[in-house]
């Protein structure tokens, strides 16, 4: 490999080092909140280390140790500057004003503003008297656009105004800024300038936003574990029989060899190839996780009522309801864990293909914001997915009460299919026939309406999903999930076990 080719590469490394940092943040975390256990409660300490021994910390916990081990690989090809400088603005004041004497008769007089220029995000100019204020000095050598100079006077009462946004030069050139300013008049002039601060990088969010969303997994697992004991340890042992499954297996390795295929598969879409990966790929995980979740019901439960299994289970101090509830928590978590080691196998191939698309397609050489900003968007599809999935596996638990494996396949992925093309069928104009928009609309309203978590295209599109969207989702995968085990533990409540 070529210097020049692995320059190239290297835009890609920052946005998969930041998702590896915030793994090993959340480890070093929970590791000090393990020794402060070992010293308060050894029993509590015990109780999380035995743990790790369950159907899910344990592949969680690998795949965070995985993670880490890709930031302590890669961080000497990381802008480590850029990357500590926009953390740091991400937390600290960035409003700032700053008053001035010009004096009578000064020419170009030097004002120093302690602001990095690529983190301006507003600046305002104000004086109580006519000024003429140069905020670029040009480099010697290079032809830049030239901002005029600003003269404060009664015309724009004595303000001026930038902005970041498209097309607008920036007033300040290099790392520092300086104003020079020119006082004509015989009296001295007060100038004010306010200005407010943004991340060069606001990319680098994901370190924290990582930190959060894991170590939040990681308490609610841990108080789930704790509060419903006899409903965690039955979805404990659905888990481990998930992961037990050679089916496990093999959608992990299927689902990481095709998504690194994507890569560097040829799409023929004109330099818009990251976007088919992207769709591709949420479509892949998550036809993939529904997969290894109707399988897991169906073993899990229908397999366990044929083979009377569950009457074994049931003769202990375990209640039907329970037993449906940690069933469905576990088949929750076998989706949750396919979803978090695909899903950061995509988005990781999402930051390489964007240098790969770039390379094909003769276009600018990307930097890494450019990545980090493909890989976000991913995100809020990875999310709904997720969601979709669960709600599935809620109808995949009620359905294997009463049919086996492959009922219970047909079943699902025919819900999957019609909860996606009936609000279709009815806005067509086939829906305007009669009997065709009365089927529609009766599937419609007994089905759920899969198309709700479908937002491939605004990802596809980069175009920002907002929190308001997925906390509906959430709620309306949780209220049909609910109505699907009340229909479950009406089944399985006057089901024959012996």
């Amino acid at each position: 490999m070529t210097p020049l080719f692995a320059n190239r590469w290297l835009v890609a490394v920052p946005p998969i080092w930041l998702l590896g940092v915030g793994a090993l943040i959340t480890l070093a975390v929970l590791a000090l909140v393990w020794a402060i256990l070992l010293v308060v409660s050894p029993r509590a300490a015990a109780e999380a280390r035995t743990s790790l021994r369950d159907g899910f910390a344990g592949p969680m916990a690998w795949l965070l140790l995985t993670l880490a081990g890709v930031a302590v690989a890669c961080a000497p090809l990381v802008p480590m500057g850029q990357i500590w400088r926009s953390l740091v603005r991400l937390s600290s004041a960035d409003r700032v004003s700053v008053s001035t004497t010009v004096p009578a008769g000064a020419t170009l007089q030097e004002i120093a503003l302690d602001l990095r220029p690529q983190e301006l995000a507003t600046l305002e100019l104000e004086s109580d008297a006519p000024l003429v204020v140069r905020t670029q000095q040009p480099i010697e050598g290079f032809a830049l656009s030239k901002v005029p100079d600003v003269e404060l006077d009664a015309t724009n009462s004595n303000r001026w105004t930038w902005n970041r946004v498209e097309g607008n030069t920036n007033p300040f050139l290099g790392a520092r800024a300086k104003l020079e300013a020119t006082n004509s008049s015989d009296k001295p002039v007060q100038l004010t300038a306010n200005w407010k601060l943004i991340p060069e990088f606001p990319q680098a969010a994901i370190l924290p936003w990582t930190v959060v969303t894991l170590l939040t997994l990681s308490l609610l697992y841990g108080l789930f574990r704790l509060v419903p004991r006899r409903i965690a340890a039955v979805a404990s042992a659905t888990t481990k029989e998930a992961i037990g499954q050679p089916i496990f297996a093999v959608a992990l390795i299927v689902g990481v060899v095709v998504l690194l295929a994507f890569i560097v598969i040829p799409y023929n879409t004109f330099g818009e190839d990251v976007k088919m990966l992207k769709d591709s790929g949420l479509t892949l995980i998550k036809v993939l996780a529904l997969l290894v979740v109707v399988w897991t019901a169906s073993v899990s439960v229908a397999e366990e009522i044929e083979g009377r299994t569950a009457l074994t289970v049931l003769s202990k101090p375990l209640t039907r309801p329970q037993f449906i509830l940690g069933k469905f928590a576990g088949l929750a978590l076998v989706a949750l864990l396919v979803f978090m080691i695909l899903g950061t196998v995509l988005l990781a191939t999402t930051s390489l293909k964007v240098v790969y698309d770039a390379r094909e397609g003769a276009k600018l050489e990307p930097i890494w914001r450019d990545c980090a900003d493909e890989m976000i968007t991913v995100v809020p599809g990875l999310v709904l997915s997720l969601l979709e999935t669960i709600l599935l596996a809620a109808v995949s638990l009620a359905v294997s009460t009463r049919l086996g494996i492959v009922p219970n396949l047909i079943i699902c992925f025919t819900v999957y299919a019609l909860g996606h093309l009936v609000p279709l069928i009815v806005q067509s104009s086939v829906g305007k026939i009669a009997i065709v928009r009365f089927v529609g609309q009766l599937f419609a309203t007994i089905l759920p309406v899969l198309e709700h978590f479908t937002i491939e295209a605004a990802v596809v599109g980069g175009v920002p999903v907002p929190w308001s969207y997925l906390g509906w989702a959430a709620l309306y995968a949780a209220l049909y999930s609910a109505v699907a085990l009340l229909v479950a533990l009406v089944l399985f409540q006057d089901r024959d076990l012996a």
